[in-house]
């Protein structure tokens, strides 16, 4: 998502310029409350299908990576599966953040047979991605990560694993339909994208 989210803004800004655009960062949780209060015209939700009685729509789906610190074993191996990382201890944001996106990944490690030993919780990508450079353990993420470019980690794409980036949009003004139909054309599947 963070890779092709910034040409949409920039696209719909110019597109629409009389229109005011408030970004907000928010954690997938905040951003459903936020949604079902009436709070936010537009949302962007990892692996959220509904919000209160709002529909979402998929509108991305992206490869899950393993992050490894540059010094672990396993990021000298070009494949890696999840399996790989049973006995690894790791870094991950906290559930309450993002339940449904937090209960996909911990899914696809009892799918491979083990539960996640978690031994550091982070809020935002980026100090998921420095505590796993520090050594403190490895992580799962969507692939978008690998745009963070730190010289201590290395991404591994997980064979067979994604997530989905859902939209919802309750107002539908014609600024927000236009928004979503923005958002559409960016993230379209014949788009290259990385979410």
């Amino acid at each position: 998502m963070l890779t092709r989210l910034p040409a949409a803004i920039r696209r719909y800004r110019e597109r629409h310029p009389g229109v005011q655009f408030t970004l907000r960062e928010l954690s997938t949780s905040a951003i459903a409350g936020a949604l079902a209060a009436g709070a936010l015209d537009v949302g962007l939700l990892r692996e959220v299908e509904s919000v209160g009685s709002f529909q979402t729509e998929s509108i991305l789906r992206a490869p899950v990576v393993a992050v490894l610190p540059r010094g672990h074993a396993l990021a000298r191996r070009s494949r890696l599966s999840l399996r790989h990382l049973a006995r690894e201890p790791f870094v991950l944001f906290p559930r309450r953040l993002g339940e449904a996106f937090y209960d996909r990944l911990h899914g696809f490690c009892l799918d491979a047979g083990f539960a996640p030993h978690i031994v550091q919780e982070a809020t935002q990508w980026q100090s998921v991605v420095t505590f796993v450079e520090t050594g403190l353990g490895v992580s799962l993420a969507p692939a978008c990560v690998e745009r963070f470019r730190w010289p201590g980690v290395v991404f591994r794409r997980l064979p067979g694993l994604s997530t989905r980036v859902f939209v919802c949009a309750p107002n539908e003004s014609a600024p927000v339909s236009a928004f979503r139909d923005v958002l559409r054309a960016e993230f379209s599947p014949a788009s290259t994208q990385t979410a």
